[in-house]
């Protein structure tokens, strides 16, 4: 049965197409009160099938809930994002929460706006990547939220629940391994510093230098201030130097392509002639020759520890005192490095 945009599936609809009553329907999508696992299943079945969508503002005057939470990202497009959201929405989707996400593209206009419409659909909390961490508070959309907030990899000036990369000591890693394979110049591109990301990866940088007593070369360093620069002219400078980088760690599928895009048209071969470390999933370059080391993020433990603070503080478990949860980097080896070329 074909609908226009008008015609909203109703309970009614779902409870014809399953063969069972509008109770039983209202139980299962809204997880409340016993129902055999047959009946949810075929519940659940059909109303995926005609196309069902909660009407949030009739659930909330029902229920005084809307059980939705929101989830801004920079951008969906981004392969790690896309994968990190669709693991947290399935840990939601299991309690029975919708989640309703927007695109920032890093611009606090936007998510201004995001917040506001979120806060009118009268969502329960919302995930949220701020832009930037330097506003003052009567000037921060975020602070002003009166939601629950799980901030995602940034440090904030307001108070909220949050889950963080272990960055520093992912690249402090990154760093030793180089070290171990015999190379002293180690390149370093990264996101801009004006944020977490990018600031831990710089610090973890440092310290790897510093154990491995190395001194801090500025001019191999490229930290972007924004995800649409190329890193190309940069790696060009890089390896015009008297000693160039004999190793690079690119942490960003753009800034790794730029790099590799200089080193390949100058015809250096990898690992003979630079090793390289990325950033990414487990997946991420698996079509890479030669096989890419990595630092891999914990897509699913980091999932996994954003949707528990979400549940916990929506449905009124968590402890007033706002709680940090940091999720570390593993070095994945492939047979992207190796020792420098003599």
């Amino acid at each position: 049965m074909s609908r226009t945009p008008s015609q909203a599936v109703s309970l009614r609809d779902v409870a014809r197409a399953a063969e069972t009553s509008v109770a039983t329907v209202s139980r299962v999508l809204n997880r409340s009160g016993y129902v055999s696992a047959e009946v949810r299943k075929r519940v659940e079945k059909a109303a995926q099938g005609i196309g069902y969508v909660p009407n949030f503002s009739a659930r909330h005057l029902k229920t005084g809930r809307s059980k939705a939470i929101g989830f801004m990202v920079s951008n969906m497009a981004n392969p790690f994002l896309s994968a990190f959201f669709a693991a947290v929405e399935a840990r939601l989707q299991s309690e029975g929460f919708s989640v309703l996400v927007g695109s920032t593209f890093d611009q606090p206009q936007r998510e201004a706006q995001l917040l506001h419409l979120f806060e009118n659909r009268r969502l329960e909390g919302v995930f949220v990547s701020p832009s930037r961490e330097d506003l003052p508070a009567a000037q921060d959309a975020f602070a002003r939220c009166k939601l629950p907030l799980v901030v995602l990899d940034r440090e904030t000036g307001f108070e909220a629940d949050a889950v963080c990369q272990d960055h520093r000591q992912g690249v402090a890693t990154a760093v030793d391994y180089l070290v171990s394979l015999g190379h002293r110049r180690i390149a370093l591109f990264g996101p801009n510093p004006a944020i977490r990301p990018g600031r831990e990866k710089l610090l973890g940088y440092r310290d790897g230098l510093r154990r491995a007593g190395l001194g801090y070369d500025e001019a191999l360093v490229c930290m972007l201030s924004s995800a649409i620069e190329s890193s190309a002219a940069q790696m060009d400078a890089m390896l015009a130097l008297a000693a160039p980088p004999t190793a690079l760690i690119a942490l960003g599928t753009r800034l790794l392509s730029g790099a590799l895009r200089s080193a390949r048209e100058r015809g250096l071969r990898i690992p003979a002639q630079l090793s390289v470390v990325g950033i990414g999933t487990d997946d991420a370059f698996a079509l890479m020759d030669p096989p890419l080391t990595t630092l891999r993020f914990d897509i699913e433990g980091a999932a996994h520890a954003a949707a528990e603070l979400m549940l916990e503080r929506v449905e009124g478990r968590a402890p007033e005192a706002r709680r940090s949860v940091h999720v570390p980097l593993a070095l994945t080896i492939g047979a992207s490095c190796a020792a420098p070329a003599r």
